[in-house]
């Protein structure tokens, strides 16, 4: 978790159905570059987040049904439990998603966060 707001260049692809953005973030000259997907159904609020880089990971969240996730780490694949408190999608009112969550790898104490992507207008 960051404690300070991450800003990346990314895009935004948005049709009917579904909402997608890739971005690429580096935290630190520690960490390789990660390449991360977000795709959000817009109907069902289900929302899968894919990252590739130092730690390999897919997560779906649904706020209906608890759901599973892996993350690839250089200790190995750890097996997660994703309970999802809400989705919020883009309106109005708010031009970004936001996921809350809780996920439990069993070993410690489940772990809380809040995940927000906002868009903002930059001129190149």
């Amino acid at each position: 978790m960051y404690e300070d707001p991450f800003y990346a260049s990314g895009t935004y692809e948005e049709s009917e159905d579904f909402i997608k953005y890739m971005w690429r973030e580096k935290h630190s000259e520690k960490e390789q570059v990660s390449d991360f997907s977000l795709m959000l159904d817009k109907k069902t609020r289900v929302c899968s987040v894919t990252r590739n880089g130092d730690i390999n990971s897919i997560m779906n969240f649904d706020p209906e049904n608890e759901t599973r996730g892996a993350l690839n780490t250089v200790y190995g694949v750890i097996d997660v439990k994703i309970r999802t408190e809400y989705v919020n999608v883009p309106n109005a009112l708010a031009d970004g998603i936001e996921i809350s969550y809780v996920i439990d790898a069993g070993s410690t104490e489940p772990v809380k966060n809040t995940f927000l992507i906002k868009r903002l207008l930059q001129s190149p």
